[in-house]
């Protein structure tokens, strides 16, 4: 999954019509793009276009954002594409998704079943708008079932930076273990492991639009935690009622409410 890195720049905004020009370090193109009919108009016939062709998906992706985002003349939108790159759907959340970064690889696949005899981290986030604090709750489980838990509380933070954080101290306890099983309520930590970061990594740790990716130290730290392991990620409904998962989002809620006075 070798990334491929273009720079669009908006040169006009019609209704119905977006004109840009494309660079690399092959050379130039133009593309109108329709956003009502999603199709798209190449001035040349070059690399350039074989590789918007190719990687139409993710084009798309991202000059939708830029419309939603409200688009605007002279905008510079950096692309990394990343060709055949798996990207998730909301199906794919009940099923173990894996990730599997050893020997320098990326591969990602999904899974009826689990593998056996793991460690397993079950992580929770929790964000009090009385107290002004947030909390995060992990337990560690080893392969026969003995286990560990940890919790810290914080001034400030939210819901997703806690549930970030969670999967990342679990993941630092674990860290001479190459294979692990992440289990979490949160899509945004499993969608942020799975597909964000390999896009992030190859731009800087930018967005497309060249701000500086939220809670890119985060994300960067944990990327790092990854590498070299086979992790297997399960989405846990939250309140519904799994055992750790609940004592987890205790521990995170405990944290975030500890020393409120009414």
């Amino acid at each position: 999954m070798n990334p491929i890195k273009l720079i669009l720049q908006i040169e006009t905004v019609e209704d119905g019509k977006i004109g840009c020009r494309i660079t690399d370090n092959s050379g130039t193109n133009y593309l109108n793009y329709f956003p009502v009919e999603r199709t798209i108009e190449l001035k040349n016939e070059n690399l350039l276009a074989d590789k918007i062709r190719t990687n139409y998906f993710q084009f798309e992706k991202i000059i939708r954002s830029a419309i939603n985002g409200k688009i605007k003349i002279n905008q510079i939108i950096h692309c990394v594409f990343i060709e055949d790159f798996p990207f998730l759907k909301d199906a794919d959340f009940f099923e173990f998704i894996r990730v599997d970064r050893r020997n320098n690889n990326l591969q990602i696949t999904l899974h009826k079943t689990f593998i056996d005899n793991i460690y397993q981290i079950y992580a929770d986030g929790s964000f009090s708008s009385k107290t002004g604090k947030s909390g995060f709750g992990v337990i560690i489980q080893t392969p026969n079932g003995n286990s560990k838990t940890f919790t810290e509380s914080f001034n400030g933070g939210s819901n997703n930076l806690m549930e970030l954080l969670a999967v990342t101290e679990g993941l630092k306890q674990l860290k001479s273990e190459s294979t692990i099983r992440v289990n979490t309520d949160s899509r945004f930590v499993i969608r942020g492991l799975v597909q964000w970061v390999h896009f992030w990594r190859h731009n800087n740790w930018q967005t497309a639009h060249g701000h500086k990716v939220k809670f890119a130290s985060e994300w960067v730290e944990i990327d790092a935690l990854c590498e070299n392991k086979l992790i297997e990620f399960k989405w846990i409904k939250g309140h519904s009622g799994h055992e750790e998962q609940c004592i987890c989002h205790n521990l995170a809620k405990q944290s975030a409410i500890s020393n409120y006075q009414t």
